[in-house]
């Protein structure tokens, strides 16, 4: 494979970040669900269900990445992607379940490969040491895109759904291409002359995972603060949707905040990797956690859009100053033949801390209000979250 090929991957990801982050419901799936009838408590089982389904499908997911190629992974993940949002558009009961449950597989199938095939191709170029300033600028684009697709998304949404999910269909298509055109980075050769990726069975893949996974506590630690910090920023970039409704805001007003959260991400993703320089890793864990823990407390004690929008966006501020430079510790951890395997472990435990924080903020939020939910599951996440910041930043002086 020629090198000039290779290089050509580079600029093709940044187009690549820009259609696939055009989701035009992110800012609106409950409100979706919510037009169609179901309940705070309903949603957050589907939610579960969604996180579930991942939780079973990315290491297996993440394997088929390892062993037939990153590039295969990421085209499958838009044909699946494609028939969710043809399921979608019908979005009613068991159909509207069913199509974010293939939407969750279609997920899988990406979460790994994406980030694994932009280090391995910088890699194989002898650029591995840019990984940081690239992915902080593929961040920063991902979040941009968010942003204006989370306007047009609630634009779209008030004149019919339906435009919504084929809007989605077309974006999956051309993305489609866009991963067509790339080229997949060669593997390293292992002991016997066999490319890292292809010696190993599934079981085998599981097992050098588990391997690394005893021998690397940095990892593991890494991968528990980054799950616990995640699924609760997750779950509240969902449940905002809910809260800013109760404000009296509309469709329409909920999608120009997330677009202007979204937004004000990308400008602090895509300078991360300078943050991090005067901060360290150490330092850049430690303030995003505390960063995000105080504003949380502000969103959970908010009593008005004016208050509950600006800690929204804090909040946004310091995960969206983490998410690039924690993606890179991780890589920089791991061996080449289990690289999404193991990116997809991490994936995996964000679903699992989703499953359990989703469903208890929904749980409770049915039988008060999303305030006082919020207020009684802090006291829980944050112990959790401070236990696992603690052990992370240990590991990694140690490392």
């Amino acid at each position: 494979m020629g090198r000039d090929r290779l290089a050509a991957n580079v600029p093709l990801f940044y187009v690549y970040y820009f259609l696939n982050s055009f989701i035009l419901d992110r800012a609106i799936w409950m409100l979706f669900l919510v037009s169609r009838g179901f309940s705070l408590t309903e949603i957050a089982l589907i939610e579960s269900a969604y996180h579930l389904t991942g939780f079973l499908l990315e290491v297996p997911t993440g394997y088929v990445a390892d062993r037939f190629g990153k590039r295969i992974s990421l085209l499958t993940a838009q044909v699946i992607g494609a028939l969710s949002s043809a399921m979608l558009i019908a979005g009613h009961g068991s159909v509207a379940v069913a199509g974010f449950m293939i939407g969750a597989a279609a997920g899988t199938f990406q979460s790994g490969a994406t980030s694994a095939m932009v280090y391995e191709t910088l890699k194989r170029l002898g650029r591995e040491e840019s990984f940081k300033r690239v992915n902080s600028q593929l961040s920063g684009i991902m979040l941009a895109t968010l942003g204006l697709s989370g306007i047009a998304g609630g634009g779209l949404s008030d004149i019919d759904w339906a435009w919504v999910y084929g809007g989605k269909i077309a974006l999956n298509l051309l993305t489609f291409g866009i991963v067509y055109l790339m080229v997949e980075p060669p593997e390293d050769q292992g002991l016997e002359g066999e490319s890292a990726g292809a010696r190993y069975s599934f079981w085998r893949q599981l097992g050098e995972g588990y391997a690394f996974a005893r021998t690397s506590p940095a990892f593991l630690a890494l991968c528990t603060y980054g799950a616990v910090l995640y699924a609760m920023s997750w779950s509240i970039a969902f449940y905002s949707q809910v809260l800013f409704q109760q404000f009296g805001m509309n469709n329409r007003a909920i999608g120009v905040v997330n677009g202007v959260e979204t937004w004000l991400s990308a400008g602090i993703a895509a300078a991360a990797f300078l943050g991090e320089r005067r901060l360290g890793k150490r330092g850049s864990i430690w303030t995003a956690g505390i960063g995000f823990s105080v504003c949380l407390l502000l969103f959970a004690t908010s009593d008005g859009p004016t208050a509950g929008i600006a800690a929204f966006l804090l909040m946004a501020v310091f995960i969206s100053y983490l998410e690039p430079l924690l993606e890179a510790y991780l890589n920089e951890l791991l061996p080449t033949g289990i690289r999404a395997t193991m990116l997809s472990v991490f994936s995996m435990m964000i679903s699992t801390g989703m499953m359990a924080t989703f469903s208890v903020l929904g749980y409770l939020a049915d039988r008060s209000d999303l305030a006082t939910a919020l207020g009684h599951v802090m006291l829980v996440w944050g112990s959790l979250c401070l236990a696992s910041l603690v052990w992370a930043s240990r590991r990694l002086r140690k490392s």
